[in-house]
């Protein structure tokens, strides 16, 4: 029984132990082996980009990094791992029923009657055996659990590392040659720069300097650096380091809240050489600017774009001219009376300038308004003596021009032409946006049968146009001069039917009416011709030669003055009418 019994108490103790078994495994066969130093194979310094540039900061910094080439040793790793077992219980079965056949033929008589001392110990090491065996033959349960115990064997090679570090030494020397290029096209270049403090740095904010107009997003400068054979090259987005801006090229411009030519819509006016953040360009001709923290519009024809780094310094300068009403002018007030009124006096202002084509011109509208306030104030007409005739494709224009009464010669007639026109040869004004380029022109048989028919005493005519040429002939000297006949022979067809007149034009074709203001200076709001013939009438300059001598000591001169360009008035007719009489 005893003998039963310890039989019972190993096979438990067997079963116990085998449940669960620890092992080393192999994790790695080339595992580094941190435990000694690596042999430094070779050495050198390189350029790499640390900073890139911002609209706030745009400069490119570029680190001066260390390239080791290291020999490490290998050995192979091993891991203790925990697995957990369960009996395979046919095999344990049959295994230990052989054990404890053996173990009884041994130590008992129920299957042998008498054993030898020399057979009961072969039995006894069977026995303990078959018990081994059946015990040690289990299946593994569930995945090995690695305990994180490691331990590195036998070596088993080596392995060569490339590593990028930051310089050791902050004053490592490189010959660096640098080059920004746009478009394939080199814009500056530096040659022996040696890095600073382990770093070298490209302000990229001169690159403004040879960016014209609008980009693309995926527009891009090339940074190409070249040392001990190497070249390193950097494409950079140039909206990641300028924005664009408007510059304003117009004397004046009107920023609008919505992009729609319409009076009740102005913000305000900015001079020549402001400067507004652009936040988009539109298809239908207009900037979307910001300006006092507002996004408001501006025509594409009032700027031209420019791309500016904001680490310039300071704000971009912004010409604001303030709002002043009609009458706070010079020339808007304080007019004399210059002669009684007289009933069969006429005013007509013909003008496209405000044509649904047209580009609007600064301060017509205002010019305008000069006009009929001097008609009203200077020579003493009453409203309805003066008309205001906008002329487009409809020609709803030629019924209103034929609607103004006759005079039978008992007063005078002023004309006050504006807008754009186009020059053609041999002596033809076309009216843009109003007559067809065929034919006679602007100064068609039906105008000129019009004038006849009001029958004035005397015509004073002006005319402050923008002129083109046909065919989209350039403005060279050779084509101004063949274009300056044009006006004196369409001014000469008028003369025929009507010798007491007097024809002048605000410039010579090839020159612009120019307005009378410049960044800095106050803003007359107006153009320089129509601002000094109301001067002129002001200054009691009624006589036609004195009103010319008056023009042309001032027109040309404040023209170059304000905007460095010419402004010569071209006068036809007769010179001794006096506009009083």
């Amino acid at each position: 029984m005893n003998i039963r019994l310890s039989f019972i108490l190993l096979f438990v103790l067997l079963f116990s132990i085998s449940c669960t078994s620890s092992r080393w495994i192999i994790t790695d066969q080339n595992a580094t082996d941190e435990r000694l130093d690596p042999l430094l194979i070779s050495e050198r310094n390189v350029l790499k980009i640390v900073e890139k540039p911002t609209v706030q900061n745009p400069v490119i910094t570029f680190g001066v990094y260390t390239v080791a080439e290291q020999e490490y040793v290998q050995r192979i790793q091993v891991e203790r791992t925990i697995q957990r077992y369960k009996p395979r219980w046919g095999f344990l079965t049959l295994g230990l029923t052989g054990a404890s056949v053996a173990a009884l033929a041994a130590n008992t008589s129920s299957i042998m009657p008498s054993v030898s001392s020399g057979t009961r110990l072969p039995l006894n090491i069977v026995a303990a055996g078959l018990a081994v065996l059946s015990f040690s033959n289990m299946k593994p349960v569930g995945e090995p659990i690695f305990t994180g115990e490691r331990e590195l064997m036998r070596r088993s090679g080596t392995e060569v590392v490339t590593d990028t570090l930051s310089s050791r030494f902050s004053n490592a020397q490189l010959d660096v040659d640098a080059v920004v290029s746009y478009r394939g096209e080199d814009l500056f270049s530096s040659r022996g720069i040696n890095p600073s403090n382990g770093t070298l740095s490209i302000n990229l904010s001169q690159v403004a300097d040879f960016i014209d107009g609008d980009i693309g997003e995926d527009t891009y400068v090339t940074v190409a650096l070249s040392y001990n054979e190497t070249v390193l090259t950097q494409d950079v987005d140039i909206t990641r380091f300028l924005s664009p801006y408007v510059m304003v090229t117009s004397p004046v411009a009107v920023l609008r809240n919505a992009p729609v030519l319409n009076e009740l819509n102005i913000i305000t006016e900015v001079g020549e050489g402001s400067l507004l953040l652009m936040v988009n360009r539109d298809t239908n001709g207009w900037f979307r600017v910001r300006f006092g923290g507002s996004e408001v519009f501006l025509p594409v024809n009032a700027g031209e774009i420019e791309w500016m780094s904001e680490s310039t310094g300071g704000a971009p300068d912004v010409f604001e001219f303030r709002d002043v009403p009609f009458g706070e002018i010079d020339v808007e007030n304080s007019v004399p009376i210059l002669k009684p009124r007289n009933s069969q006096d006429r005013a007509v202002i013909l003008t496209n300038g405000f044509a649904d084509s047209a580009v609007l011109r600064p301060y017509l509208g205002r010019d305008h308004e000069l006009f009929i306030f001097y008609m009203r104030h200077a020579l003493q007409m009453a409203e309805d003596q003066i008309r205001y005739i906008e002329m487009d494709s409809t020609q709803n224009w030629h019924r209103e021009l034929a609607e103004i009464s006759e005079m039978e010669s008992e007063g005078s007639l002023f004309v006050y032409l504006s807008g754009f026109a186009t020059l053609a040869q041999p002596s033809t004004i076309y009216f843009d946006y109003a007559e067809q380029k065929a034919g006679e022109g602007l100064l068609s048989t039906f105008i000129i049968n019009e004038f006849e028919r009001i029958n004035p005493s005397a015509l004073f005519l002006i005319a402050d146009l923008e002129y083109s040429f046909m065919n989209g002939e350039s403005t060279s000297s050779a084509v101004r001069s063949t274009y300056n006949s044009v006006l004196q022979e369409a001014s000469q067809r008028l003369l025929r039917v009507l010798p007491n007149s007097f024809i002048l034009f605000s410039h010579r074709p090839g020159q612009q009416s120019s307005i009378y203001t410049a960044a800095g200076l106050e803003n007359q709001r107006h153009h320089i011709f129509n601002y000094y013939w109301a001067d002129a009438i002001k200054k009691r300059n009624t006589r036609v030669y004195e009103l010319i001598r008056h023009l042309e000591n001032n027109v040309d001169y404040t023209s170059r003055r304000l905007h460095d360009r010419p402004q010569e008035i071209q006068a036809f007719g007769n010179f001794t009418l006096n506009i009083t009489q």
